[in-house]
């Protein structure tokens, strides 16, 4: 009976160290609760395996890596190579570990483990031993595997937890060597010493995804302080934009009444030619919906500042259906995107238009691009910027938003001609 306990508390630990490694090196697919729920179900057939069926070593071996592998393709945001990569690590850290512990514990006990249930003690140290040490090496390799996530750091101190455990536990196996303690007790010290440890591996657990958790929170309120601030911006950009407008309109019709004043050819020609930089100042977006004239004003002074071509075309659709906020939320985050792209890419172009499809409302943006963003899905989850953690929130707010009304976004790209294209649906 206990042996089998000891099969089920091992493969449970090895799905929270995995769930920790890969945590901490791709993005979860599910929830936090149906991925360990899940990831349980799956370790532990290694359990029932060793329970069931003839244990061998090479078995244990294939079946951790297969565990592995298909625990990080189905539940973690991660390529099938890297999948591959870090599960022969993970297994290959764990049975060099495991091997190297069973022997020094052999030797200084001068015994063979090979009658596991006539020797608790010595089975549940080097279980523990074994784990915490393959514990420490996965969360260092996961500190080197992803040397830009610096947003999450688990405090030194934390460390000393497992320190204190492995203390702790080799302290019971020396009383158990020492004294005679019955087959009873030294079921109890087992027990004792593997929820000692198990309540070590919880502490990084909770502090780590709490951690998580509230570094999420804290970008998702600076992306709703940034739509804010951006809200602001456009009001005083539009007040702005009226009074030039305003003045050019003025200027014009002064301009127009001098040259009809004015006898001088060259006068003439050089009135007509300011009158015709202030037409073209004036011949600005004009869609009715003042949020979306301000942003593409905006967008149009932006990308000739850095020599983009950006056209637009919104006469079919001013996007009235859709907030002042939303709208901002949607436009602003995607045209920065494009902004983003199209400032690496060797040609700079950038469209603009909306239309009616049906019930909904389309808003398609493309942009020059010399690489294809999309993953094996079709969606966007990795960023070029250096920090990934701190990046991709925008996009977030995109999608959040649309999906309130009830919309839907999608990415193509097209190889051929390098154009990157987001379409968004949004229900009137």
């Amino acid at each position: 009976m206990l042996l089998n306990l000891l099969f089920i508390f091992t493969f449970f630990v090895e799905l929270l160290i995995s769930t920790l490694f890969f945590s901490s090196v791709s993005e979860r697919k599910t929830s936090l609760p149906i991925t360990i729920i899940s990831g349980a179900v799956l370790f532990e057939i290694g359990a029932l395996i060793n329970i069931f069926a003839v244990s061998t070593v090479w078995l244990n071996v294939l079946f951790s890596f297969v565990a592995n592998l298909t625990f990080a393709l189905c539940f973690f945001k991660i390529k099938k190579v890297r999948a591959v990569f870090y599960s022969l690590l993970l297994v290959a850290v764990s049975t060099i570990i495991e091997l190297i512990t069973i022997f020094v514990i052999s030797s200084l006990t001068e015994t063979y483990i090979t009658n596991y249930e006539s020797e608790p003690i010595i089975l549940t140290v080097e279980i523990i031993i074994s784990k915490i040490l393959y514990f420490l090496i996965a969360m260092l390799l996961a500190r080197f595997a992803d040397k830009n996530n610096q947003t999450i750091k688990t405090p030194a101190t934390f460390y000393i937890f497992p320190i204190i455990t492995s203390v702790a536990v080799i302290g019971f196996w020396y009383i158990s060597l020492n004294e005679v303690i019955e087959y009873k007790n030294q079921i109890i010290l087992a027990g004792v010493s593997l929820l000692l440890f198990l309540a070590t591996i919880l502490v990084f657990f909770a502090y780590r995804f709490n951690a998580q958790r509230e570094n999420k929170l804290l970008l998702l309120q600076q992306e709703q302080d940034k739509i804010k601030t951006d809200m602001v911006y456009y009001d005083v950009l539009e007040k702005q934009n009226d009074n030039l407008r305003i003045y050019a309109h003025d200027a014009k019709n002064h301009l127009a009444t001098i040259k009809n004043l004015n006898t001088n050819p060259q006068i003439d020609t050089y009135i007509s030619e300011m009158i015709k930089k202030l037409s073209e100042y004036s011949n600005v977006c004009h869609s009715g919906n003042r949020i979306v004239d301000v942003i593409v004003n905006k967008y149009i002074t932006e990308c000739k500042i850095n020599g983009i071509d950006f056209e637009f075309d919104i006469k079919n659709n001013n996007l009235s259906c859709v907030e002042y906020y939303d709208t901002v939320t949607i436009l602003g985050n995607l045209l920065d995107n494009a902004v983003e792209a199209v400032s690496v890419a060797k040609e700079k172009h950038i469209s603009f238009e909306t239309d009616f499809r049906n019930n909904f409302s389309v808003i398609i943006i493309s942009n020059s691009c010399d690489r294809n963003p999309l993953n094996e899905r079709g969606d966007i989850t990795e960023t070029t910027k250096s920090n990934k953690r701190l990046h991709g929130f925008g996009l977030k707010s995109v999608k959040r938003t649309v999906k309130k009304y009830n919309g839907d976004i999608a990415f193509d790209y097209d190889s051929a001609k390098g154009i990157f294209v987001v379409t968004v649906m949004i229900e009137n």
